[in-house]
Parts: C-alpha cells; structure tokens; sequence
C-alpha cells in the first residue's frame, strides 16, 4: 500500500467515526417498512437522549392532526416499539418522539400504510 492510499484510508475511517459519533448523540425514529396502520404501528428503531414519550398523529402531508396512541421510551436505544391506537389511523400515520415536555419535538417520522 503506497503512502498516500493509507493515508487516504485512515482519513476515510475518522470520518466515519465522526459521523457515527455525531449520529450516536441524536434523538430519531426509524419506522421501517410500510404497514398496515389501522390498529397500530411498530417502530423498527427510536434513539432518545433521554426518557421519553413517542405519540402518533394522523398525518395529512405531515402535518399531526388528532392523537391516535403514545408509548412511553428509555434513554438509549429501543427496538421494536409498538403503538396501538386508540382509534383506527385514516391516513399516515406521524410518529413524534418528545422528551422533557411535550411542546417541543425531539424527533419525528411518517409511517406509511401499505
């Protein structure tokens, strides 16, 4: 390997680490693949900084509209987390994550029926 290819190498592995740091530090949602959104949905993947509640809205071109269910998250990494809804879903369905209070978003994301 010449010199500048293990340099190009080792460049290429701190950003890496960075960007992953960066990421490792941040609230989001993973909703996965789409689903069928009357009764429900499962989260693939949420990241919060801290203890949370994840709620989701009916979605109309992203934008929340009536409560449908929440659940409540652990700082850290929660995999699989499910929502059941109180009322069946009419369109999309948002998921937000809030963490503190519930005035401001820390993360959010669209689940999209089949």
């Amino acid at each position: 390997m010449t010199k500048h290819s293990v340099k190009t190498v080792l460049a290429a592995a701190l950003v890496t680490l960075a960007g992953s740091a960066a990421f490792a530090d941040s609230n989001y949602i993973k909703p996965g693949y789409a689903q069928n959104t009357k009764t429900g949905v499962t989260l693939d993947l949420v990241r919060s900084d801290s203890a949370g509640v994840i709620y989701a809205y009916n979605a109309r071109d992203g934008v929340e509209g009536k409560v449908l269910g929440s659940v409540p998250v652990k700082a850290g990494v929660n995999k699989d987390v499910r929502i059941d809804f109180r009322t069946p879903a009419l369109n999309d369905v948002l998921t937000v994550l809030y963490t503190g209070d519930t005035t401001t978003p820390a993360a959010s994301a669209e689940v999209n029926e089949n």
